[in-house]
């Protein structure tokens, strides 16, 4: 993911779509046709003083709920 740093940045800052995440405090950022593959996914923790990306990935299919 080192190669899409900056995707990665303007999938938070820019999301197409954000859902919440199982764990409290988080939430998971999707953006479209962006990074490795169609889907762009970045779950974010916003409980602490300066948010923090947990992880990021790409992925073919997007879950919404």
């Amino acid at each position: 993911m080192a190669r899409h740093l900056e995707e990665t940045v303007v999938t938070v800052r820019q999301p197409d779509v954000i859902t919440p995440d199982p764990i409290e405090g988080r939430w998971r950022s999707w953006r479209n046709a962006t990074g490795p593959t169609r889907w762009l996914f970045v779950v974010v923790d916003w409980g602490a003083a300066h948010a923090t990306v947990v992880t990021a990935y790409g992925k073919r299919k997007a879950q919404f709920p």
